[in-house]
């Protein structure tokens, strides 16, 4: 908007989009209130003056990220094409440009990322994130998240446990929030994520279009069930009275926390254009 020439400037924007599914500011808020009330029962929490600001961040950096206007953005750093071609030209498969004056592995000039990358390696590490994601469920389901020793025996919450707890104590509101956070979009994720992949193995014509918004359906809900970890990590300092009343994390946390972490690089890796390029539908 200053009209400022910022140094790499297409570098710099191309990776703040690529760090924007680890940045859960709004995950966080959500953990932390259930951390607090889950810390609250036992013992008595006081939310301070930093709190409040990090929830102010975290609602700014959700409004701004669903105002932004990245193409307009991508068009002030380089435009795109004022008519549309003849001849196919090398282009961006992150900021989306089309450039007559270089060729294909050359970098972009408008990102720096390579134009015309080969997307077909994608394929083997998303899978086999998937692969190793299933088979984690059994103990991240089955096993304590968090376990609260208190003088009158120790307690093992499991992530239903947990919703359990929370609905027991009058917080049903956010017993709904764990229960789609840490069971409901996880398996969805992963039932639609085999879907995808067996489209692009077994591919079909028919679909396509709704596959691709599938595919974006699950990289914005991917990092949500990354909730259930952060409420671990949040409680266990807070109440932490040794011999009295204390809360670690769980045997099931590294597991659920290994699953969700695998499912996002799942998302992150998968390229729905290998559906259309395998259904005939876009030429490599």
């Amino acid at each position: 908007m200053l009209g400022f020439r910022l140094w790499q400037r297409g570098r710099m924007f191309r990776w703040s989009e690529e760090l924007r599914m680890w940045s859960m500011t709004d995950v966080v808020v959500i953990a932390g209130a259930v951390a607090y009330l889950r810390a609250g029962i036992p013992a008595e929490v006081t939310v301070r003056a930093g709190a409040y600001f990090y929830v102010a961040v975290a609602v700014l950096a959700f409004v701004g990220d669903r105002a932004l206007d990245r193409r307009k953005v991508w068009n002030e750093i380089l435009p795109d094409l004022d008519e549309l071609p003849d001849r196919r030209l090398p282009s961006c498969d992150v900021c989306e440009i089309a450039v007559d004056d270089r060729r294909a592995g050359d970098p972009c000039p408008r990102c720096g990322s390579r134009l015309d990358r080969d997307i077909a390696p994608r394929f083997a590490p998303a899978a086999g994130a998937v692969a190793a994601a299933i088979p984690l469920a059994l103990p991240a389901y089955s096993a304590a998240i968090m376990v609260n020793d208190q003088i009158t025996g120790v307690l093992e919450h499991t992530v239903l446990g947990t919703v359990q707890l929370l609905a027991d104590r009058g917080y049903w509101q956010f017993g709904v929030v764990v229960l789609f956070a840490g069971v409901v979009i996880p398996a969805v994720v992963v039932a639609g994520l085999i879907w995808l992949l067996l489209r692009v193995r077994f591919p079909r014509r028919r679909g396509l279009v709704t596959r691709t918004r599938v595919y974006r359906v699950l990289h914005r809900l991917v990092r949500w069930p990354m909730i259930l970890p952060f409420i671990a990590a949040i409680a266990a300092p807070i109440v932490k009275y040794r011999g009295i009343d204390d809360i670690v994390a769980g045997p099931g946390a590294t597991p659920l926390f290994a699953i969700i972490t695998l499912l996002m690089f799942a998302v992150r890796y998968f390229e729905p254009r290998l559906m259309w390029m395998n259904a005939g539908e876009l030429r490599t």
